[in-house]
Order: C-alpha cells, then sequence, then structure tokens
C-alpha cells in the first residue's frame, strides 16, 4: 500500500525539472549561434519528440522555465512544437499531439485538439508584387490569444483571436476573430451557434 500517493508524480516533477534544466543550458548555449527564436524552435523540435508521460514532464517543466506565463496541471501532448518563446499558457490547458503553436496567448480550461495550427495572421507572406518572389516580400505578424474555457477541434487552422468559452469545429479555418460562446465550423469558420442558446440547465 503506498502511504504517498503522490510521490511517484513529485519523483517524476523532480527529475523533469532536472531534465529540462539541461534542455535550457542547451537552449541558452544556442542562443548565441543561432539566435533565441532559431534556437528555441530547434529545441521545441527536439522535445517534441520525447514519448510517454516522461516526455510530457518535461515539456512541461521546459516550457515553464521558458514561457512568461505558464499554469499548473498543463498538457503538451507528443509532437506538438512551438515556434516563439513568447506562448503564454493558462491554467489547465490540454494540447493535442502534432500541434504547431505560434505566438499566442491562451487561456484557463482551454483545450487544443490533435494537429491544430494556431499561426500569426493570415498575412505572414506578402503577394502584393510579381517583381519578387514571395518569400522575399515582407509580411505581418499577429500575436494571438484564445480565451478561457475553449474546445478548438481536430485539424482546426486558427489565425485570429478566438473569445472566451467558444468552440471551433474539427477543420475549421479561422480567418476572422471568433467572439465569445460562439460556436464556428467551415472554410472559412462561419457562426453557427451560441453556446448560451443551446446550454441545457
Amino acid at each position: 500500500m503506498n502511504d504517498h500517493p503522490s510521490l511517484p508524480k513529485t519523483l517524476g516533477n523532480l527529475f523533469a525539472s532536472l531534465k529540462a534544466s539541461l534542455w535550457r543550458m542547451r537552449y541558452n548555449m544556442a542562443i548565441g549561434a543561432l539566435g533565441r527564436d532559431r534556437a528555441f524552435q530547434a529545441i521545441s523540435q527536439r522535445l517534441a519528440g520525447l514519448p510517454g508521460i516522461g516526455g510530457e514532464y518535461v515539456r512541461r517543466a521546459f516550457y515553464r522555465k521558458v514561457f512568461p506565463r505558464m499554469g499548473d496541471d498543463v498538457v503538451i501532448s507528443y509532437g506538438t512544437i512551438f515556434s516563439h518563446p513568447t506562448v503564454s499558457l493558462g491554467e489547465s490547458v490540454y494540447i493535442g499531439a502534432y500541434c504547431v503553436i505560434g505566438d499566442v496567448s491562451i487561456g484557463d480550461e482551454t483545450l487544443i485538439a490533435s494537429g491544430v495550427s494556431i499561426i500569426n495572421g493570415g498575412k505572414q507572406h506578402g503577394i502584393r508584387r510579381i517583381d519578387i518572389p514571395i518569400r522575399e516580400q515582407p509580411g505581418e505578424f499577429v500575436k494571438l490569444k484564445i480565451g478561457g474555457d475553449c474546445w478548438i477541434g481536430e485539424r482546426a487552422v486558427i489565425m485570429a483571436n478566438v473569445g472566451d468559452h467558444s468552440v471551433v469545429a474539427a477543420g475549421a479555418v479561422v480567418t476572422r476573430p471568433v467572439p465569445s460562446w460562439a460556436v464556428v465550423a467551415g472554410v472559412p469558420a462561419r457562426i453557427i451557434a451560441d453556446r448560451r442558446d443551446i446550454a441545457e440547465t
């Protein structure tokens, strides 16, 4: 009988914190050679491949040392990568497997399904000039905000802010801001319901 049921979790957190400290040292060393964002992306890709619950512990511990805000009970699943070290994650955020997360602030209790892409606006690549390649044209990058208590469905693409208590259907492409309480679906995403109108009491 285990008199200390939290002991395995405590030991797991301690081990993960030590491993995360080593990853943080690698990150700090790589900044000089690659720059902050490229170094962060390289480490994020490596951490994404750590399997099992041990990988979850290490990812959580590392990102807690790097991100400006990261709440408790955050889950970052296998295969998920972040592109910026300025991400903010609230309490009890869940991020499923194989997500690509740009510069975003995510509120408390929000659920992100597998395969979701959160990109910083729909104008990251300029296309107005035809005399120079697209990759050389200036783009616009916008930090996004996803509110609290949201559910972002599998393989959705988020390019605009999402308000509190909202639902984004699987496969939806969000190109315009989503108001609080909205349920959106489709390509491009459109409001199909208000959660308050369909709520059961």
